[in-house]
């Protein structure tokens, strides 16, 4: 790390096994201190201590100890699995157990285990030293794979075979760390890719990949500390364009983001509910760090998350809020009577407007309406299938208008709600059609053009809904005939085609607005393209759509350019 000269800087050691280590560093020295206060809640910290460092301009570099402090380091005492209600589909070969999905559950089964020992499950699948610290635990192990594999075999297959294979898996996991253990794996000293190279063959690109997952575990086990590895491998990130190569940084970020450090990159939050909008901002890289205890790592975060560098983490943070969102753990757990206020928070967080070609819709679909459905079947009075109704109409009526419900209603007939609450959710929709006007059916504020989308968006969600077919036909229709009465009464095409202008604006006016995805595929689209057809069929159209361009090669693309959009627009070739 280069410093600038003249500048103060905080370096903030810890010491395990007696040994003193660099784990971060700051401009304030507050600021450091309190980090390292922090690192001193690991019960496996023996110190930590903040180092004053001035660069003067000769160069010369001067250390103040400004805060120390040492602890007796605590036992580990009795560990146990931590309960999760579901798992992956069955891995059916080894490779599958390395998966994101299978470490996201490896971690979430033995998170006090893991959180204990400050380690990720690649650091255990990669290292024979983690794989026997964690197989000496105990019953943790055998535990963990009892609920797996009972999780796994609900279908009525035999669990005891299931328990079978995965411990074989788990034999085959612990043979191919030996012979690891016996290669000669580059350093992490330069970058991610110079490392990379200079792995011993491989027999495939799997297995090239496991191996430099390996070594960069070997790096990662020196740091005592989430925050440490995760800065690590951030930095790693930063300057690496090989996509598969970051890909793979992008699982142990995803993985590393399960864990508490994310608390420390959120900083202090008041709530479950804030917590979790906090982690959608950073998913969608625009978190705003001002209360993180990690300002340095959440900037980068938020810089790869913001240029799409980090899909699988991207989706690991999401699923972290949906699992949160589904538990009963309270949203604000100072105040109670905040509890729906704070649903409410969450809720408008996840809808997502249109954008970019894509209609509004929640922010991951039925996974999204699945668990705004689950945290109401806490928030309800009745249990079972009628507390289930009742979860289904809050989170409804939650809604900013009934065209979000029925995206909402759409996306949830996709899940395993829809196997006993089909009724129920049905019974929800089709009480939207009793609107009279559009203006029922989206919220009155919106400007015309975003009434016509946010309907639309309703319509297209219908489309791919597990409706059964008539009554998505039913509702679908409703919705159409009610987007084109609204175009009639407030004479949209016509506003839209200025027969004063230029045909050229006035065809692909037309056809923009065709294009555009305001209008749902049935009658309110198909008068719209009729009347651009009524345009097309004009006596010498290409010549008249020209008028005024004088050079012939911009004429000539000029009509190029319309026709394709008249392919985009849903027009015959």
């Amino acid at each position: 790390m280069t410093i600038a000269k003249n500048t103060i800087s905080y370096d903030i050691q810890t010491m395990y096994d007696g040994r003193w280590s660099t784990e971060a560093m700051h401009h304030d020295e507050e600021h450091a201190i309190a980090v390292a206060n922090k690192f001193l809640t690991n019960p496996r910290c023996e110190g930590a201590r903040v180092l004053r460092t001035f660069v003067r301009i000769a160069g010369n570099v001067v250390d103040r100890e400004v805060f120390s402090r040492t602890q007796s380091v605590k036992g580990e005492g009795p560990i146990y699995i931590d309960r999760v209600e579901s798992a992956p589909s069955r891995c059916e070969k080894v490779e599958d157990y390395f998966a994101i999905k299978s470490r996201v559950t490896m971690y979430r089964v033995l998170r006090t285990y893991l959180e204990k020992v400050f380690v990720i499950p690649s650091e255990v699948l990669h290292n024979t030293r983690e794989f026997r610290r964690l197989m000496d635990k105990d019953s943790l192990v055998p535990s963990a794979v009892d609920r797996i594999a009972a999780l796994q075999t609900l279908d009525g297959n035999d669990a005891k075979a299931r328990k079978s294979e995965m411990f074989k898996v788990i034999d085959d996991i612990s043979a191919r760390n030996r012979k690891i253990d016996e290669m000669v794996l580059p350093k992490l000293t330069g970058s991610f890719a110079e490392m990379v190279k200079a792995l011993p063959r491989a027999a495939n690109e799997w297995e090239r990949n496991h191996l430099a997952v390996a070594a960069l575990t070997r790096d990662l086990l020196t740091m005592r500390t989430f925050a440490g590895k995760l800065e690590r491998v951030c930095t790693l990130m930063m300057g690496l364009d090989d996509t598969a190569l970051a890909s793979l940084l992008d699982g142990i970020i995803a993985e590393l983001l399960q864990t508490s450090v994310v608390q420390d990159i959120l900083g202090w939050q008041a709530s479950l509910s804030s917590a979790m909008c906090a982690m959608l901002d950073l998913a969608d890289g625009t978190f705003t760090p001002s209360k993180s205890e990690l300002g340095d790592i959440a900037l980068d975060l938020n810089t790869l998350f913001a240029h799409g560098r980090l899909p699988i983490s991207r989706d690991v943070l999401v699923d972290r809020v949906h699992h949160q969102l589904s538990s009963a753990a309270a949203l604000y757990k100072a105040d109670p009577t905040q509890e729906l206020d704070s649903f409410r928070k969450v809720l408008k967080r996840l809808l997502v407007p249109a954008r970019n070609g894509v209609h509004a819709g929640l922010h991951s679909g039925p996974a999204t309406a699945e668990a705004l459905t689950l945290r109401c079947t806490f928030m309800v009075e009745r249990g079972g299938q009628s507390g289930r109704a009742d979860a289904i109409k809050m989170v409804y009526h939650a809604m900013p208008d009934h065209a979000y419900g029925l995206v909402y209603l759409s996306d949830l007939s996709r899940t395993i709600f829809a196997k006993d609450g089909m009724a129920a959710i049905v019974e929800v929709a089709l009480a939207a059609t009793r609107a009279t006007t559009i203006i029922d059916l989206v919220l009155p504020t919106l400007s015309v053009k975003e009434r016509l989308i946010r309907a639309t968006s309703a319509h297209a969600a219908l489309q791919e809904s597990a409706f059964p077919p008539d009554i998505k036909k039913q509702i679908t229709d409703f919705i159409d005939h009610m987007v084109d009465d609204y175009m009639v009464a407030e004479r949209l095409v016509e506003k839209l085609d200025n027969p004063a202008n230029k045909l050229f604006d006035r065809a692909t006016r037309l056809v923009q607005f065709c294009a555009s995805m305001v209008l749902p595929e049935g009658k309110s689209l198909t008068n719209a393209r009729n009347h651009v057809l009524d345009l097309l069929r004009q006596p010498n159209f290409n010549e008249r759509f020209v008028e005024g361009i004088a050079d012939p090669a911009a004429a000539q693309r000029a009509v190029r350019d319309f026709h394709q959009l008249l392919v985009k627009a849903g027009f015959e070739k």
